[in-house]
């Protein structure tokens, strides 16, 4: 037994490969294209339909020149269009709604002069 020992105590150890090293890497996020600004397109739709349509065939037309400096690569102007096209929309929007509550009241008015 102390032959063993002694046999052990001899040896030098085990080599130890050492292993690849590892790396780690993070996923890497796109990176984002410039944002192209909104042409509202659907809102000028919807301001012709059903609010002030004369300011929202205005807002109609700087949506469309919105998606044609789109499409040019101007997004300067394009983003300059898209907010001329969405303040024409509230203008719009604002000035139907005024609309629709003033003749509201007016037929409320009338009808309640009418029923009494």
């Amino acid at each position: 037994m102390p032959t063993e020992k002694k046999k052990l105590l001899e040896e030098p150890p085990p080599s130890y490969t050492s292993a690849p090293p590892v790396y780690y890497t993070q996923p890497q996020q796109p990176i984002p294209e410039a944002s192209l600004p909104n042409d509202y397109l659907m809102l000028s739709v919807f301001s012709i339909i059903c609010c002030f349509w004369p300011v929202g065939v205005i807002a109609l037309f700087k949506s469309m020149e919105t998606q044609r400096y789109r499409k040019d690569g101007c997004l300067a102007k394009a983003q300059a269009s898209s907010l001329e096209a969405k303040g024409f929309n509230m203008i719009s929007i604002g000035i139907g709604a005024t609309c629709y509550i003033f003749f509201a009241i007016v037929l409320v008015t009338i009808i309640s002069i009418v029923a009494a």
